[in-house]
């Protein structure tokens, strides 16, 4: 097993969430939406992945759609 280009994927993944959790944040800001509210969201959002609702496995983007626009 190669765990030196396992480790460079993992870090790339784990580097590129971070900046999608950033980017999540800003749209939040963007639309005035109070950040517990949102994080609550985010929660709910987990936890229905974790239960199989919704056609997503992302709860960023579960969330967004929840926001107004």
């Amino acid at each position: 097993m190669d765990t030196t280009g396992m480790r460079r994927a993992v870090t790339a993944e784990v580097t590129r969430m971070a900046d999608y959790e950033t980017g999540f944040w800003a749209i939040v800001d963007g639309l005035g939406v109070d950040r517990g509210h949102a994080g609550r969201l985010l929660d709910e959002a987990v936890d229905r992945i974790g239960t199989g609702w919704g056609g997503t496995a992302d709860p960023y983007a579960l969330v967004l759609s929840w926001m107004p626009c």
